[in-house]
């Protein structure tokens, strides 16, 4: 449990540092906002991931994996890699080289994207049976939205006080640490410093919220009075707890586990092995990012922004429309083919073939739903440095009273489930989504003098979007077929993800466009840019009226 809340951590962390905490120092930097938001294509190793996840399931890391297992080994690799990433992004400084700003931004988001996949196997099988899964996931989650402070409040707060740069490379120095525990906590006092590690982010967490519920109530009231103590209660605990953990790491570090075979050779190898992996992603980074415009360059295309924008449209509706082709052949299908249980693509024809062309509808549907928040969400940062706020205000606002906002719209989605059913709760998801949308084209229009503005805005933002995320994976765990849930479920999530990213990247350029066509954003563009991705909302609104009639016309096969 205490280890599952370190990884948890390092999870959270990276996630929005390759894009979302740097949109402000890319805005702030004076970059084009059509350019920030094609930072957002990095987010796409999330959605691929499982292309190379069988990497990580059949091969060894030299020397780690003789150390660590090859689970764990991964996943160490992957730390390494992300603490490399943030550092890298540090030292090359948006303002000097945004070339090699998004060079580490796309190391770090697949490196996070890699350990997430390690993670998720690694926790699976330490389970000892299935009542153990709920907890340790319950504590991996509570550990990512502690990571997610951090990485989207704490380092926008060290970038106001100080600078961007030393923001990453704090960064970087926790996820190193974090990677230590994690390569240690099997020894004696290994397991001591992760339980010391778990309990200083359970007492962060604790602490930020019962601050954040001070402002709630009147100066000098009784109620503020006591979650003003207990907010310095937890500050106390994450003190004391810090110090242990810092004691036992040390003690740890001259420790070997029994069934660790350490050996300098072993730590040596995985090392070469670590700087060989890392360098090669990067390198082979550089040279797509290198060789794709000179290969246009050659053919006579020179693409603008706009194109870039138009092809990332196109890419979106790929798969839709490649899906469309499949659904004659597979529904011919007898009931006992093998291509139905196949392991490689047994899932894809499954759902197709119970659904048939309802299976489109279903795919329109989950492409959809989410698509206003998500292209709405790429430009929220860069619309509160533009209205004025800096970064302390920001991370203050969204990275940490943000974060706890959520789980209002997450129970509030759990009350409605039970109480109205799954279709009327689509339905209101869909709507509060359009709802939130609109606040921040209202809040665009008004001063940076005070807070209130990005406090409300933020306020109904993320309640909508922790009620319309939980009631849409409720939605997406009912349509797949139990025989292929693992399979089917990260396939779906895949798709949803997929199209609203890719339409997300070219937010930036309509922020541009509605601002007048120029290179410069203005006030008025950031708000009719945020009318339009509420728009973008009514599709959802209308199919989620149909989801009683996107059911599949055949039972699941034997």
């Amino acid at each position: 449990m205490a280890m599952m809340l370190v990884l948890g951590f390092t999870a959270g962390l990276p996630f929005l540092l390759y894009f979302s905490t740097l949109s402000v120092w890319l805005e702030r930097s004076e970059i084009d906002v059509a350019l920030i938001s094609f930072f957002s294509f990095f987010g796409l190793s999330y959605s691929f991931k499982f292309l190379w996840a069988p990497i990580l399931d059949r091969f060894d890391i030299p020397g780690f994996s003789k150390m660590f297992g090859r689970r764990r080994a991964w996943i160490f690799v992957a730390q390494l890699s992300v603490a490399c990433a943030m550092i890298g992004i540090g030292i090359a400084d948006p303002t000097k080289n945004l070339g090699a700003t998004a060079l580490f931004s796309f190391l770090l988001a697949f490196s996070s994207a890699t350990q997430d996949i390690g993670i998720d196997a690694w926790r699976i099988e330490a389970a000892k049976d299935d009542d153990e899964q709920a907890p340790l996931a319950a504590a991996y989650q509570y550990g990512y939205k502690v990571g997610m402070i951090i990485s989207g409040g704490v380092a926008l707060v060290i970038a106001g006080v100080a600078s961007f740069n030393l923001a990453y490379v704090s960064m970087a120095a926790i996820m190193a640490t974090a990677a230590l525990v994690f390569a240690v906590w099997d020894r004696p006092s290994g397991l001591k410093a992760a339980a010391g590690a778990g309990v200083a982010l359970l007492a962060v967490g604790l602490f930020v919220g019962f601050g954040e519920l001070t402002a709630l109530f009147d100066d000098g009231s009784f109620s503020q009075n006591i979650f003003a103590f207990l907010s310095l209660a937890f500050k106390a605990v994450t003190a004391l707890s810090g110090l242990y953990f810092v004691y036992a790491l040390f003690r740890a570090m001259s420790e070997t586990a029994s069934d660790q075979s350490f050996s300098f050779s072993a730590v040596f190898q995985g090392l070469v092995f670590s700087a060989i992996a890392i360098a090669s992603v990067t390198a082979a980074a550089a040279g797509i990012g290198i060789l794709i415009p000179l290969a246009l360059e050659l053919i006579g295309i020179t693409p603008s922004k706009g194109d870039v924008a138009k092809t990332a449209i196109y890419l979106a509706a790929a798969p839709i429309l490649l899906c469309a082709l499949f659904i004659s052949p597979v529904r011919k299908l007898a009931a006992d083919s093998r291509h139905l249980k196949h392991p490689a693509y047994g899932a894809f024809a499954d759902f197709f073939w119970r659904h048939g062309y309802i299976a489109l509808l279903i795919i329109c549907f989950v492409s959809f739903y989410r698509l206003s928040d998500i292209v709405m969400g790429i430009m929220a940062k860069p619309a509160y440095s533009h209205m004025g706020y800096g970064p302390e205000q920001i991370g203050l606002a969204s990275g940490i009273y943000g974060v706890w906002v959520v789980f209002i719209g997450v129970a509030a989605a759990g009350v409605s489930a039970i109480s109205l059913g799954l279709k009327r709760s689509l339905i209101i998801g869909a709507i509060v989504s359009v709802f939130g949308n609109v606040i921040f084209a209202w809040m665009v229009l008004q001063s940076s003098d005070s807070l209130a503005p990005i406090l409300i805005a933020i306020t109904a933002d993320n309640i909508a979007g922790g009620y319309a995320g939980t009631i849409f994976i409720a939605y997406m765990s009912s349509f797949v077929n139990k025989s292929f849930a693992g399979t089917q479920y990260a396939i779906f999530s895949s798709i949803y993800s997929l199209g609203p990213k890719l339409l997300a990247a070219s937010s930036g350029y309509l922020v541009n466009q509605f601002s007048g066509g120029g290179d410069e954003a203005t006030t008025q563009g950031y708000s009719t840019f945020f009318l339009y991705a509420a728009l973008l909302g009514i599709p959802a609104i209308l199919l989620s009226c149909f989801t009683n009639s996107m059911k599949p016309d055949r039972s699941p096969p034997d």
